[in-house]
């Protein structure tokens, strides 16, 4: 008996030291992007605006919610489509459900809640896209 209790507790402490070998490894990969990441893309995005979200409209996909919000421009600090404070805009983009590695989802925005976008318009498009990833709607220092 003393055998086998012995046994037991060496295959216990073997998957024991094996999973947290594995956590350790796997933590690093867990890490969202630095905020220098996303400040240069908040200082690159050809968009720059503060907005109050009139409407928010979702739509389940596989793996994502497509996100319609409806904005209203309440201040523009650089704008490469001429947006001018009261315009009212379309911002479309898809909010990861997955729980990946890497940087972090686009957030669904609240209505009646004011934000600072950082954004682009595609040629083409009538609606502006997030530029700046998870940190399209809020101001990294």
């Amino acid at each position: 008996m003393k055998k086998d209790s012995k046994l037991r507790l060496n295959i216990q402490i073997t998957l024991l030291s094996i999973t947290m070998v594995l956590l350790i490894s796997v933590q690093p990969g867990l890490a969202d992007l630095p905020p220098s990441a996303y400040k240069e893309m908040q200082e690159s995005a050809p968009e720059y605006i503060d907005i109050e979200v009139l409407k928010v409209k979702t739509e389940k996909v596989t793996d994502a919610i497509m996100v319609d919000i409806e904005a209203k421009v309440t201040g523009v600090k650089r704008s490469e489509s001429n947006l001018k404070a009261g315009d009212t805009i379309v911002i479309r983009y898809f909010h990861d459900t997955r729980g990946l590695i890497g940087p972090a989802p686009i957030p669904i925005l609240d209505e009646g809640k004011s934000y600072p976008a950082f954004l682009v318009k595609e040629d083409g498009n009538d609606f502006y896209q997030p530029s700046a990833m998870g940190r399209s709607f809020s101001v990294v220092n």
